[in-house]
């Protein structure tokens, strides 16, 4: 699908008079970035998804992340996949400076899941290239965009992610054989599993009430998209998360000085490489379109995600279930360099060639 460069004059860039009434929605997508990450890697189950710590902390990084990159793909121009993928890098560079896992392993104590590659550790630097980037990003952001399908007109690329061609078929694949396994093996049971997921469906489903008024919003860009206010607001919570994280969260794990400034490289790759995609400009809002199917793909993707991880922690402690997690690990570490690298090229050829993008 080739993003049109027409603009619809009737949608101004001003926010809706009432800005509250993107409360709700915004609270709600929230929430699916929570599922994406938390629940589909099964990072927070074992101490569960009512603890105090994932409403006070990583909710809100998860939101601040997500609703920042947003607002700065938009108002840059930069929403093709190749930039959305991008932005997620970004986004998952804090596995550095708040959870220093990217240095010292995902327990925090310089032990590497399989291995490392440099300063660095193999399958932790997978969380930057390709698990933040497609579960904490361009998964529910695409998402987003089927509950608020005018907001396809900015993310038009996205649609790929719900087609049917053989591509989008094998990526929905490979997220269920490479997550369920993941989410299995850190579910702490299926008991736990079970009050996890109906706490959070319930959550959800609570929060959807709310949101659901401005599902046929012929312009829902400020829902993800911030205003001055919200993004001086956004930028503020960013600083002192990251200050007081980088000081109070594992501190002992921080590395030598040189390993963090070469950590900084990667913010170059990435910033460059946005730098080098065109800018583009939203389609004509008649020219958005939303199939049905495409949100029954989503729901049946996920209902079978979370059966199969519900079905597998059965066996979690088994080295069967373990078994495929780290290979797995190992491939999404190769697969985010080879997609930084794609997205690097694809950035190349369109500033030479730009008029090709549309």
């Amino acid at each position: 699908m080739k993003p049109s460069t027409e603009t619809d004059e009737t949608v101004t860039d001003a926010l809706p008079p009432q800005r509250a009434g993107v409360v709700f929605p915004r609270l709600w997508i929230g929430l699916i970035v929570l599922i994406c990450t938390e629940v589909f890697s099964g990072a927070s189950l074992p101490m569960g998804l009512w603890n105090p710590w994932v409403w006070l902390v990583t909710y809100w990084l998860y939101f601040a992340h997500f609703f920042f990159f947003t607002t700065l793909a938009v108002r840059t121009g930069r929403t093709s996949l190749s930039s959305l993928y991008l932005w997620g890098v970004l986004f998952g560079l804090y596995e550095s400076w708040i959870t220093k896992v990217i240095w010292s392993g995902y327990g925090g104590d310089g032990t590497f899941a399989v291995g490392a590659i440099g300063p660095y550790g193999l399958s932790e630097i997978s969380m930057v290239f390709i698990f933040h980037p497609v579960a904490a990003f361009i998964l529910p952001l695409s998402v987003v965009c089927l509950l608020y399908p005018s907001l396809r007109r900015f993310f038009p690329d996205l649609a790929w992610f719900t087609g049917t061609g053989k591509g989008a078929r094998a990526v929905q694949v490979y997220l269920i054989f490479s997550l369920v396994p993941i989410m299995a093996v850190n579910s702490g049971g299926p008991v736990n599993l079970v009050l996890n997921l109906a706490f959070v469906l319930a959550l959800l489903f609570t929060l959807s009430r709310r949101a659901r008024v401005a599902f046929t919003s012929p312009d829902a860009r400020p829902i993800v998209v911030f205003g001055r206010w919200g993004i001086m607001g956004l930028c503020l919570y960013l600083v002192v998360l990251y200050g007081l994280a980088y000081r109070f969260i594992r501190y002992e794990a921080l590395p030598s000085i040189p390993v963090q400034l070469l950590t900084f490289l990667f913010y170059g790759l990435a910033i460059g490489g946005l730098w080098l995609h065109p800018t583009r400009t939203p389609r004509l809002i008649s020219a958005v379109q939303v199939a049905p199917r495409e949100l029954r793909l989503v729901k049946n993707l996920f209902g079978l995600m979370l059966g199969l991880g519900l079905a597998l922690s059965c066996f979690s402690g088994t080295p069967e279930v373990f078994l495929p997690v780290v290979p797995n690990f190992v491939i999404w570490t190769f697969l985010g360099f080879f997609l930084t690298m794609m997205a690097l090229v694809h950035g190349v050829r369109a500033r030479e060639t730009p008029l090709r993008r549309y």
